[in-house]
């Protein structure tokens, strides 16, 4: 940057830029001039302003002063970007601006200490189609700007896609080397997350995931089928929440979550679970039984909606490692998805709580020792005992 006299041989910008009582000039590098107002410049950048602040001078001559001449700063930007630059520093319209204007907008921000037109841009970050296909990139440039609240949601987005490679992206190679560390440490928790509500191999033994309810033995999968299902091959699983401690489902359904699991470490993304060809195989294997095949479209129907909404709150219930303090704390929680505190389905609540309370107070007589004394207190076990909290 530089300070000069005007020049009558520098183009002039379009409106807003070219009023006449404008107290300032900037020029960019390709030669065009824009006029501006200093008080608005001085409050938007403090670099700038104190740039526009030569030396004073003397006065000039009384002939010339019939001809105002404004003092000219000559910047390093080209006119286009000085001109979106002005743009969300005065109070007009904001212009139209992809992920590149962006990036270079954050820079020019942090170069002339606009902090208000950093805060502008952290709403183009979170537009969705950003944070569909450039999630990564929304990353980059949020942890640049110390944008932790926007790293955040970008982060979780950035699951959907396959890790960054060494030369994916130029905001990668001028990423703070934490920054790209706690971002593989995240995915890292998030693959384990997701990998404790599909596996069904659990300390060496195969048991049934701990968020699925008793309430879903009314699905096929989940019942004792003694039709065509006997004839099919079958896994017995360890399940505390019944009586026996386990369970027979059929060969099909422990396929079934194993290949989400499988689909999971690819895509870490919960829509997998309703993956068609994942459904459509359970299904295909299931219909050999005369009782299931009627109804075990709609009940994997139900279950991987089930299951997707699980890995949801699974991975949501893993944070970035960031110090989210400031004005925007609460905005970062308020977009990340809020998780849910059980998977019942609208039909299940009106049947299955009563049959649940007495199973819980059948469950706990059965702990109790078997003494004369605790007997007698067993006799006021059934009233006293107050529904399960988790229904």
């Amino acid at each position: 940057m530089s300070y000069h006299t005007p020049s009558s041989s520098a183009m002039r910008a379009t409106a807003p830029f070219d009023s006449k009582d404008a107290n300032l000039i900037l020029r960019s590098s390709d030669g065009v001039d824009f006029r501006v107002h200093k008080p608005i410049i001085a409050l938007a950048s403090p670099v700038l302003d104190a740039f526009c602040s030569p030396a004073p001078q003397p006065p000039p001559p009384p002939a010339s002063r019939r001809h105002r001449k404004r003092p000219v700063v000559e910047l390093s930007e080209p006119s286009e970007v000085l001109d979106m630059f002005l743009r969300f520093i005065y109070p007009v319209p904001e212009p139209s601006i992809t992920l590149d204007d962006v990036a270079i907008l954050l820079e020019l921000s942090r170069r002339y200490a606009a902090s208000c037109v950093a805060s502008r841009m952290r709403l183009h970050l979170l537009r969705p189609e950003h944070l569909e296909s450039d999630s990564l990139r929304v990353y980059a440039l949020a942890s640049l700007a110390d944008m932790d609240d926007v790293a955040l949601i970008a982060a979780r987005h950035t699951l959907a896609h396959s890790p960054p490679g060494p030369g994916q992206l130029a905001e990668l190679r001028t990423l703070p080397g934490h920054a790209l560390v706690r971002l593989m440490d995240y995915r890292k928790k998030c693959m384990q997350a997701a990998a404790s509500v599909t596996d069904l191999d659990q300390r060496g033994s195969l048991a049934v995931p701990w968020w699925i309810q008793l309430q879903w033995r009314r699905f096929c999968f989940l019942s004792e089928c003694g039709y065509g299902c006997a004839k099919m091959p079958r896994r017995r699983l360890r399940w505390h929440k019944t009586v026996s401690g386990c369970v027979d489902v059929p060969e099909w359904w422990v396929e079934y979550m194993d290949a989400v699991g499988m689909a999971l470490r690819q895509r870490l993304d919960p829509g997998v679970a309703r993956a068609q060809s994942l459904v459509r195989s359970a299904v295909e294997k299931a219909v050999g039984c005369s009782k299931c095949a009627g109804r075990v479209f709609w009940d994997m129907e139900d279950f991987a909606k089930i299951l997707e909404a699980a890995v949801e709150e699974a991975i949501s219930s893993v944070e970035l490692d960031v110090s989210r303090t400031g004005e925007y704390e609460d905005n970062s929680r308020a977009l990340v998805p809020c998780t849910k505190t059980n998977y019942l389905l609208p039909s299940d609540r009106v049947v299955w709580p009563l049959f649940d309370y007495f199973f819980n107070v059948y469950a706990k007589r059965l702990e109790q020792p078997d003494d004369e004394e605790d007997c007698e207190g067993d006799r006021y076990d059934l009233v006293s005992l107050a529904p399960s909290s988790d229904y």
